[in-house]
């Protein structure tokens, strides 16, 4: 294949250690590796270092740079909490902050031409809405566009309230002006528009796994060390509080380290009474992370509780080697978690066909779809 010369727009870049993130990195490593020149496009920020992606001839454009921030819960507890409701209710009815990012990033994209292929990252779903609205004023950008999404937007049933009817008028432009829609998952279709199914494709998150190094030390602890990678919410399906409750009441030993920024916050009480049991680490850059994930005797899962999303960290799970334990975080299976502290991993939760995940077949599937349009 000639090189193509491709864009891609994304809110997130290396270091930040996000799925977003990891999709937009490890496909502009890949694809500038691979000879094609990439360039991609993505806020300012003055302490991001992206010398290490320009010496693989990668170029760096910027929009921005984005000033919206979320409000934070600060003050007393009740400015906090006002603070909080606020903030909710921002989001809620206007998507703030993302919001922002609608009408920062339409000065820079029409500045971008002749593209063989542009590839979108979503989330936010503000940067599909942008291009959608370049591209209904004539403006292609480049001949063929991906819009690729990580979670759907009105079709989210993972937030308890739905976003309001107005955001579908953005959802659909981008689902009409958009040659093809990548998602993760087979099962995602259903969170989307069945009037543009023909344009979506199945492309999941892909990783590099020549970089993966991994402990070649998997013999048991001596009590059933295990550990948790990523968001920790005080309620809801990203909640340890009701798991690690009752494996207080059950007496079991155990060493439980969880890895995540919330995690000190949301954490802390549990940490302080039980600082043997439950260990709390700073986030790790992720080859750092998955090194010490294989250390564990088996890894868990807060289950979404749907197939409409699925968390990009359980390709990192299986990447470990280790077993999975998935459980529905308010209603944990006690006699499945039991068996895993026996070390019977008979029920384990299995990733299937890894090589699904080869940064280099996913890179494939998107150059492939430059040549169908």
């Amino acid at each position: 294949m000639n090189p193509q010369k491709i864009l891609i727009v994304c809110l997130s870049f290396y270091p930040e250690l996000t799925p977003r993130s990891f999709r937009a990195t490890e496909l502009a490593k890949e694809l500038a590796v691979q000879g094609h020149l990439v360039t991609v496009l993505l806020p300012y920020d003055e302490h991001r270092d992206v010398s290490l992606f320009e010496k693989l001839g990668i170029q760096f454009k910027y929009f921005g740079p984005l000033i919206w921030k979320v409000i934070k819960p600060w003050g007393n507890s009740f400015i906090g909490d006002l603070n909080r409701k606020f903030g909710r209710v921002l989001n809620l009815l206007l998507d703030y902050p993302n919001i922002e990012i609608l009408w920062r990033l339409k000065p820079a994209l029409k500045k971008e031409n002749n593209y063989d292929l542009l590839i979108s990252i979503a989330v936010p779903h503000e940067i599909n809405w942008a291009i959608a609205q370049i591209r209904k004023n004539g403006k292609e950008i480049a001949k063929t566009w991906v819009a690729d999404c990580g979670d759907p937007f009105m079709g989210n049933i993972l937030e308890a309230i739905r976003p309001p009817f107005y955001f579908g008028y953005f959802e659909k432009l981008f689902c009409k002006r958009a040659d093809f829609i990548s998602v993760p998952t087979q099962t995602s279709l259903n969170a989307y528009y069945p009037e543009y199914k023909n344009k979506f494709r199945i492309i999941p998150q892909g990783f590099n796994f020549e970089e993966i190094n991994l402990s070649t030390n998997h013999a048991l602890n001596q009590v059933p060390t295990f550990a948790y990678a990523g968001k920790v919410a005080q309620s809801g399906i990203r909640s340890l509080n009701t798991f690690i409750e009752k494996l207080i009441v059950s007496k079991q030993d155990f060493v439980f380290h969880v890895f995540g920024a919330e995690a000190k916050l949301n954490l802390k009480k549990y940490a302080d009474l039980y600082s043997t049991k439950i260990i709390l680490h700073d986030p790790l850059k992720r080859l750092d992370l998955l090194f010490e994930l294989s250390k564990m005797d088996f890894l868990l899962n807060l289950d979404n509780g749907t197939l409409l999303n699925t968390p990009s960290k359980l390709i990192d799970y299986g990447l470990t080697q280790r077993p999975i334990l998935n459980i529905l975080a308010n209603n944990p299976d006690m006699e499945l978690i039991q068996n895993f502290f026996e070390g019977n991993y008979q029920n384990a939760f299995k990733i299937e066909n890894l090589e699904n995940y080869n940064i280099k077949n996913i890179t494939a599937q998107f150059l492939n779809l430059s040549q169908k349009n």
